[in-house]
């Protein structure tokens, strides 16, 4: 296991995992949303940059980002994240989803977790199966089909 990042806090650390899971990223993809949210909340990034051993300033942004990014590949951190896929509909809405897949003997049943931007849209859930099917991909392309509709049907909200 790598050791974390020396220049982030643990309370940081545990702040941004929770805020990742919470709007469908993984630490890669949600470094930079995570560090723009906390300027728009004027969180003094002042006493993170002293921490970090830095002067403010955008150097320090760019550093967090990375050591924030960073946190994916530490094991223990990395299994706590289920894989987030983008999509771009071709009405223009741009999607993240998680995606869980349940595998029988015979069919694949799935749950997928949609976002877009920092608001979480609901669950979309479906099932399929077939000779020598990968299940990854059929369950990607009827939740894509789904998120192409006007009004996606999600079960949850």
């Amino acid at each position: 296991m790598k050791p974390s990042p020396p220049r982030v806090r643990a309370d940081l650390r545990f702040q941004f995992i929770a805020w990742a899971k919470q709007h469908g990223h993984n630490p890669v993809t949600g470094a930079e949303s995570f560090v723009r949210e906390m300027d728009l909340q004027n969180t003094a990034l002042e006493s993170i940059a002293r921490d970090m051993g830095m002067k403010p300033g955008p150097e320090v942004r760019e550093a967090l980002c990375r050591d924030l990014a960073a946190l994916a590949g530490e094991s223990d951190i990395a299994v706590q994240f289920p894989p987030i896929y983008e999509y771009a509909s071709r009405r223009g809405g741009r999607f993240r989803y998680s995606l869980m897949l349940v595998i029988a003997e015979d069919c694949v049943q799935w749950t997928a977790r949609v976002w877009r931007e920092m608001a979480y849209l609901g669950v979309i859930v479906g099932r399929g199966g077939g000779v020598r099917a990968n299940y990854t991909r059929l369950a990607r392309m009827a939740i894509e089909d789904e998120l192409e509709r006007a009004s996606p049907r999600f079960v949850l909200h």
